[in-house]
């Protein structure tokens, strides 16, 4: 099954979105190789009571257009969908201006450069858990996978679900171990299509909104599992292999700047080849078993 990927995204840094009655969008001026065109940041609620999602990276001039937005308004929480380095850094600046309540799962939970180790919210918010953010009644729904304490917000009654990184309409997400896991990224997956019927928009934390997603989450989980028969096929024709030297027959001719990630994606799905029995390390090298 094809993705239908969705890459036209017209709005520019520094200009505000609204997107439904209480939810604007800015975006952030990072673009990359894996932030897209940049990081999504929303606004929740309206005048006295706004809370802002996913302030993103330290940036003078995103945090000058979100108190631009809301001017005249109160921003009263800070909520976070998962701490990696282009979506959390941004609380401590905001908070030092506004005095605004941090909110997310918990602190980062593995090491590495990836992620944004000072964030440590002031309310944790467990799986299922429903808080009032911005005015409004939103779930926090925990989905690891993509980072380990990564969070998606469904918007009771709305049809709205803040999906952040686990699920962009623009590409698939980076499965990276240790903050990565491929096998919890599939059961996240599965997750959110158990909500059928209840989530109808999907707003990322990069690229453009993300309509009707059941079809997009069936294409992410059948292409997962199609990588995962090219990486036994690669092993069985090569193997034993390191990663480096399986990234070129699982993935073909691929971006530089993707190589290494690709290579992390596929290391979290031999993990998991690995823990069902189908797959096992020799050194650096991995070979089927």
């Amino acid at each position: 099954m094809n993705i239908p990927f969705r890459r036209d995204d017209a709005l520019l840094s520094g200009e505000v979105e609204t997107i439904a009655p209480g939810v604007r969008r800015l975006l952030c001026n990072n673009p990359s190789a894996f932030t897209f065109r940049g990081t999504n940041t929303y606004l929740i609620g309206t005048g006295s009571n706004v809370a802002v999602l996913d302030p993103g990276p330290v940036d003078e001039a995103h945090l000058a257009a979100i108190l631009a937005a809301t001017s005249g308004e109160t921003i009263t929480q800070i909520v976070v969908s998962h701490t990696h380095r282009d979506h959390s850094p941004g609380v401590q600046p905001l908070k030092k201006i506004t005095g605004a309540t941090t909110y997310g799962h918990g602190p980062h939970v593995t090491p590495g450069e990836g992620g944004d180790h000072s964030f440590i919210p002031e309310i944790r918010l467990a799986d299922g858990e429903t808080a009032e953010i911005g005015g409004r009644a939103v779930t926090a729904i925990f989905t690891p996978g993509h980072c380990g304490n990564h969070l998606c917000f469904a918007l009771d009654g709305s049809g709205i679900l803040f999906s952040a990184d686990h699920v962009m309409a623009w590409s698939t997400s980076v499965v990276s171990p240790p903050d990565g896991n491929m096998r919890a990224y599939m059961n996240s997956i599965g997750k959110l299509r158990a909500r059928e019927g209840i989530d109808e928009l999907y707003l990322p934390g990069h690229g453009p909104s993300l309509p009707d997603p059941m079809p997009f989450l069936d294409g992410l989980a059948a292409h997962r599992l199609k990588r995962e028969t090219r990486i036994v096929t690669a092993l069985r024709e090569h193997g034993p292999a390191t990663v480096e030297a399986l990234v070129g027959p699982v993935y073909g001719p691929l971006d530089p700047r993707l190589i290494a990630a690709a290579g992390r994606s596929m290391l979290a799905q031999l993990f998991m080849l690995e823990e069902d029995g189908a797959a096992a390390r020799e050194g650096d090298a991995w070979r089927l078993t």
